[in-house]
C-alpha cells in the first residue's frame, strides 16, 4: 500500500506528535491513583430486602456490642448529632433516611436458580446484558465512518458527510478535551474541545461541499479559526485562559483536517464491505441485548422488588417515559439501518443510509447517558442526602460522577467495538480458504487493531477523572477501591491492562514483518517492548496501591517488597508505568502506520501468532470490561445506594477475589462463545450456504404427468 498523499500524512503525524507532547507534560499531575472503572448499571447488586434507617459504616462484630450501649444514650445525643465530629456515627442525625427509602424491615426470601443465588444470578444477567449493549453501542460509531470511507462521493453522500463530520468532531473533541482537562488541568477542557472540533469540522465541510476550494493546510487553519471563535462563544466562562484557547485551536485544526480528508477521500469498497458485515453481527447482537435485558429486569423485580420500586419512584420520568421511548426509537432505527442497506444502495441513496446511521448513534449514546444516571446515583447520590426528596429528578440524575462515567463508557465502548472487529477478522481469516478472502480479513484485523489501540490510549485518562470524582465525593469509596478490600481487584485489572498493551505491541511487531522496508523500525520497537514489559511489571507489583512505604497491617513479611524496591508500590511509580505503556504503544503505533503507508503490505501472509493475538485481545478486552464493572459496583460496599439504601441480605459482603474471578470468567466465556456463534451465523454461514448453492447442480425440472 503506497502513500499517495504524503503531505496530509506528514501533517497528521506532526499533529500527533504535538498531542503526545501534551500527554508527556502532564504525567506528573496524575496523583490519586487510578485506572478505569466502567461497567454495568445495577451490576452486581446484592439485593436489599430492606433499607434501614441506620448508617452502619463498619462490618466489624465489635459494633454489635457498642450498639447496645448506644441505644441508652440516643435521646441525649440527638441534639449533639449535627454538631458532632465528622465520622462519629453516634452523633449523626439519620432521621431523614426514613423519608428516603423503606423504613420498615421486610423478611428476606432467598431463592436459588441453577445453583445461583440472588446476587450471582443478577450479576450474570446484568453483565451479559451490558456486554451485548456495549457492542451494539460501540460498533455503530465507527461503522458509520467506515461506510462513509467506502461510499462514492456523490452529492447525496457529501451532504451526509457534513452531518457525520459533526458527529465525529464531537467524539474526537470530547476525547481530546477530557484528556487535556485531566492531564494539563484546563478548565472546561471538554467544552472547548467538543465545540471547537465539531464546529471547525462543520464549517470546513460546508465550504468544501460545493467544491474542493481548500487544501488540507487551509482546511486546518479555517477549522482552527472558526472552531476557536465558536468554542469561546459557547463555553460558559467569565474570562478566557490561554490554555483553553490553545486547546480550542488544536481541536478546531483537527476538526478541519478530518473534515477535508473525509470529504474528498477516495472510496474504498473494503470499508463498505467491512461496515456491512459488522452491521449483520450488530443485528444479531441486538436481539441478545433485548433478551438479556428482559432477563435482568425480571430477576431484579423478583429478587429485589422493594429496591426496584424505590429506584423507579426516584426516576419516574426516566424509567416510565424517557427510557422506553429511547429504546423503542433506537430499535426501529437499528433495524431500519440494518435492513435498508442493500435497498438504499441499489436506489443510489447512500447518503440517506449514512444519515440513518448517525441518527442511530445519537439515540444509542442518549440511551447510554440516560442509564448512567441511575448507575452513578447508586454510587454517588447528590449531597446533602437529607435533600434527596426535595431536588428534581434531573438533579438526581446528574450526579458528580455522571459525566465522567459517560466519558469513560464512550471511550470504553469504542475500544470494545474495535477489538470485537479484531475477533471477526481473526475468525474469518482462519475460516477462509481463498487467497482473496484471507487477504481481506487480514486487512480487517489490521483495521480492528488500529481502532482498538487508538481508542484505548486515552482510556486511562477517562478512568482517572472518574476515580478523581469519587475521591472528591467520598474518599472512603476511593480508599476501599485502592487500598482496602478491592486493592487486589485493582491489581488484577492492572495485570489485564498491561497484558493487553503488551499483546497489542506483539501483534504490531508480528504484522510488520509482512511489510516491505519495515525492518528499519525493529530496533526501536524491540527496545520499546522491553520498556513495556518493565512498565507492566511495575504496574501490578503486589504491594497494593498504598501511598506510603509501610506494609499493610497483618501482611506476611515475606510478601513485603524489600526496602530498596518499596518505591515501586508508590502511586508515582504506578502512574509513570501507566504513562510509559500508553506512550510507547503510541510510538509503536506511529511506526506501524508509517510502515503501512510507505511500504507494500502483503496481506494474507501474516504469522499465525498475529491472528491468535487478535483473538486474545478481544477476549482480554471482554474480561477487562467485566472486571472493571465488578470493581465499580462492589465499591458501594454493603449499600445498594450509598448511604441511602442498605443491603441487608446474606450476600452484602464483598466476595473474595477467587470467587469474583471465577464468576466473572464464567460470564466472559459465556459471552465469548455466544459471540463466536453469532459471527459464524452472521458472516460465515451465509457465505458457506451461498457457495454450496453455486456449486450444487441444478435440479432437473419434473415433467407433469
Amino acid at each position: 500500500m503506497q502513500n499517495s498523499s504524503g503531505q496530509p500524512q506528514t501533517r497528521s503525524s506532526i499533529l500527533a506528535v504535538i498531542i503526545t507532547l501534551i500527554l508527556f507534560y502532564g504525567i506528573g499531575h496524575l496523583t490519586p491513583a487510578s485506572l478505569s472503572n466502567s461497567s454495568s448499571p445495577l451490576f452486581g447488586l446484592s439485593g436489599p430486602s430492606v433499607a434501614y434507617a441506620e448508617d452502619e459504616e463498619d462490618e466489624e462484630d465489635e459494633e454489635d456490642e457498642e450498639d447496645e450501649e448506644d441505644e441508652e444514650d440516643e435521646e441525649d445525643e440527638e441534639e449533639e448529632g449535627e454538631e458532632g465530629a465528622e465520622g462519629e456515627e453516634e452523633g449523626e442525625d439519620l432521621s431523614y433516611l426514613t423519608d428516603i427509602g423503606p423504613a420498615a424491615e421486610h423478611e428476606f426470601s432467598e431463592f436459588s436458580l441453577f445453583g445461583l443465588s440472588n446476587r450471582k444470578f443478577t450479576w450474570f444477567a446484568a453483565q451479559l446484558h451490558i456486554l451485548f449493549a456495549s457492542f451494539i453501542l460501540g460498533c455503530p460509531m465507527f461503522v458509520v465512518i467506515m461506510e462513509v470511507m467506502g461510499a462514492r462521493r456523490t452529492q447525496g453522500v457529501r451532504k451526509a458527510i457534513i452531518l457525520s463530520n459533526v458527529f465525529l468532531g464531537v467524539l474526537i473533541g470530547v476525547v481530546i478535551g477530557i484528556t487535556a482537562e485531566v492531564i494539563v488541568g484546563i478548565h472546561h477542557g471538554v467544552l472547548y474541545g467538543m465545540w471547537a472540533c465539531a464546529f471547525g469540522g462543520l464549517v470546513v465541510s460546508f465550504l468544501n461541499y460545493f467544491h474542493k476550494c481548500m487544501n488540507v493546510k487551509v482546511s486546518g487553519v479555517i477549522g482552527a479559526i472558526f472552531g476557536t471563535v465558536i468554542a469561546c462563544a459557547l463555553t460558559p466562562v467569565e474570562t478566557y485562559h490561554a490554555d483553553g484557547v490553545i486547546l480550542a485551536v488544536i481541536n478546531g485544526f483537527v476538526g478541519g483536517l478530518l473534515a477535508n480528508f473525509i470529504m474528498f477521500a477516495e472510496a474504498d469498497f473494503k470499508f463498505e464491505r467491512l461496515a456491512h458485515e459488522v452491521t449483520k453481527v450488530i443485528g444479531f447482537c441486538y436481539s441478545f441485548t433485548a433478551l438479556t435485558g428482559g432477563l435482568f429486569l425480571f430477576i431484579m423485580m423478583v429478587a429485589y422488588g422493594d429496591f426496584i420500586s424505590y429506584l423507579v419512584s426516584t426516576f419516574p420520568v426516566l424509567f416510565m417515559v424517557a427510557y422506553p421511548t429511547l429504546f423503542i426509537v433506537e430499535t426501529i432505527v437499528m433495524y431500519a439501518y440494518v435492513y435498508s442497506w442493500d435497498p438504499l444502495n441499489k436506489s443510489n441513496k447512500k447518503g440517506r443510509h449514512i444519515v440513518l446511521g448517525v441518527i442511530l448513534n445519537i439515540f444509542g449514546l442518549s440511551l447510554l447517558c440516560a442509564l448512567d444516571g441511575p448507575a452513578t446515583f447508586m454510587q454517588t447520590p447528590p449531597l446533602p442526602l437529607d435533600q434527596l426528596t426535595n431536588i428534581s429528578e434531573w438533579d438526581r440524575l446528574t450526579t458528580a460522577t455522571w459525566m465522567p462515567l459517560n466519558y469513560h463508557r464512550l471511550v470504553g465502548n469504542g475500544t470494545f467495538g474495535g477489538y470485537m472487529v479484531c475477533i471477526i477478522g481473526a475468525y474469518m481469516y482462519l475460516w477462509s480458504e481463498k487467497k482473496e478472502e484471507k487477504e481481506y480479513y487480514d486487512w480487517v484485523g489490521y483495521i480492528g487493531n488500529i481502532i482498538g489501540v487508538g481508542i484505548m490510549l486515552p482510556l486511562p485518562a477517562m478512568g482517572y477523572i472518574f476515580v478523581r470524582e469519587i475521591y472528591q465525593y467520598d474518599a472512603t469509596i476511593g480508599m476501599y477501591i485502592m487500598s482496602d478490600r478491592e486493592s487486589m481487584f485493582m491489581l488484577v485489572q492492572g495485570l489485564l491492562v498491561g497484558t493487553m498493551f503488551s499483546v497489542s505491541n506483539i501483534y504490531m511487531w508480528v504484522s510488520m514483518k509482512r511489510i516491505e522496508n519495515a525492518q528499519r523500525f525493529f530496533p526501536a520497537m524491540k527496545f520499546g517492548f522491553i520498556l513495556i514489559i518493565i512498565a507492566a511489571t511495575i504496574w501490578f507489583t503486589p504491594r497494593r496501591f498504598f501511598a506510603t512505604m509501610m506494609p499493610e497491617p497483618g501482611m506476611d513479611s515475606n510478601m513485603v517488597l524489600p526496602d530498596n524496591l518499596a518505591f515501586l508500590a508508590l502511586m508515582i511509580a504506578k502512574n509513570t508505568a501507566a504513562f510509559a505503556l500508553v506512550t510507547i504503544t503510541f510510538v509503536n503505533y506511529i511506526f506501524y502506520t508509517i510502515a503501512t503507508k510507505t511500504g507494500k503490505v502483503h496481506y494474507g501472509k501474516i504469522n499465525p501468532l498475529g491472528v491468535y493475538c487478535l483473538i486474545f485481545l478481544g477476549f482480554a478486552d471482554i474480561w477487562l470490561m467485566s472486571w472493571m464493572g465488578t470493581i465499580r459496583e462492589l465499591s458501594r460496599m454493603n449499600w445498594h445506594i450509598y448511604k441511602v439504601f442498605k443491603d441487608v441480605t446474606p450476600e452484602k459482603f464483598t466476595p473474595s477475589l477467587a470467587e469474583s474471578g471465577f464468576h466473572v470468567t464464567t460470564i466472559v466465556w459465556t459471552f465469548f462463545i455466544v459471540m463466536t456463534c453469532i459471527i459464524w451465523l452472521g458472516i460465515k454461514y451465509p457465505k458457506s450456504k451461498k457457495k454450496a448453492q453455486e456449486v450444487s447442480p441444478q435440479a432437473t425440472p419434473q415433467v407433469a404427468e
